[in-house]
């Protein structure tokens, strides 16, 4: 009966474990909204973050995974007619809003953050219904030099959260290295959906189970 119970409880806690597995897919929002953009369209579009327009390497939303993705090192253009989105001149800070379209589990964003003018810092939160956001983090994003061909994305993970809205809050525009006298500026941006990363309650209860097993097997066992 004890080596039953002792077998039991090993699966149940593999299975708990199993459960708290890391996998994550790359994600794109399905619309934008920015606080303020560039009065030219060509440059103000903030749709322009969320269709891949200036990525060298395309990924399918839901499907592509996304450490291995990211992995590539996949480059943004410098060209930013339909590829990047900007803030009027002389804006130090913007608030970007996505909508994932629906409730999920997500753990990671990914920002391709211009070069030209950039953002100094990137407060990152979520939320549910749009309304109510709360903070998972914020970061400091490469200071890309104005000479750059290309630039890589920045990823910042956090606690993986439910949420369907992520809102961005860009300060310090322009950064160091870009143009004096501009604003914000962003090329891409793409969130990391994670399956798994935070146990399920019945699997929560299965490892409790187990657990409370084993101790009873070994109390009578000492007995």
């Amino acid at each position: 009966m004890t080596s039953k119970l002792i077998q039991a409880g090993g699966v149940l806690c593999a299975l708990a474990i199993a459960s708290a597995a890391h996998a994550g897919v790359i994600v794109g929002a399905s619309s934008a909204t920015a606080s303020s953009s560039f009065p030219d369209p060509v440059f103000g579009t903030v749709a322009n973050l969320i269709n891949q327009g200036g990525l060298a390497t395309g990924y399918i939303s839901g499907v592509t995974d996304f450490a291995t993705y990211l992995a590539g090192n996949p480059q943004h253009t410098i060209q930013s007619p339909g590829a990047e989105w900007f803030t009027p001149f002389g804006a130090t800070s913007a608030t970007l809003t996505f909508n994932l379209g629906s409730v999920l589990t997500i753990a990671s964003v990914a920002a391709w953050v211009d070069e030209f003018w950039g953002a100094g810092n990137i407060d990152v939160l979520t939320s549910t219904d749009g309304v109510s956001f709360a903070s998972v983090g914020s970061f400091v994003p490469t200071d890309w030099a104005t000479a750059v061909s290309s630039y890589s994305a920045d990823v910042f993970s956090f606690a993986a959260t439910a949420a369907q809205f992520v809102r961005l809050n860009l300060s310090n525009c322009p950064q160091p290295l870009s143009q004096a006298g501009g604003g914000c500026g962003m090329g891409e941006v793409a969130f990391e959906a994670v399956t798994g990363r935070v146990p399920e309650p019945a699997s929560l209860a299965l490892a409790g189970l187990a657990l409370a097993g084993l101790a009873v097997s070994r109390r009578r066992k000492a007995v």
